[in-house]
């Protein structure tokens, strides 16, 4: 039972956000990356904080390539799209 807590709440494992976190940089690019932070997996959206326009742009134009990229990491499956808030 204790196991399939862990398993359930995630305690024993590098939460989903955290292991997107990990492969930003391959997922959009080291360019990018560095003016972007995925902040957290909301209703299967995942919700990207973007500090430049450009920047911005750029994921928005690129958003079916980069979901697809997501959904192979394990656990993203289920993510529908790209939320991108300015910072």
């Amino acid at each position: 039972m204790v196991d399939e807590l862990l398993v359930k709440y995630r305690i024993s494992h590098d939460s989903l956000e955290h292991s997107i976190r990990a492969q930003w940089p391959e997922l959009v690019g080291a360019a990018n990356a560095s003016y972007s932070h995925p902040l957290a997996v909301e209703r299967n959206q995942l919700v990207v904080l973007v500090s430049h326009a450009v920047v911005r742009n750029e994921l928005f134009q690129h958003r079916l390539l980069i979901l697809e990229k997501l959904r192979k990491l394990p656990g993203c499956r289920d993510i529908k799209g790209l939320t991108l808030r300015s910072n």
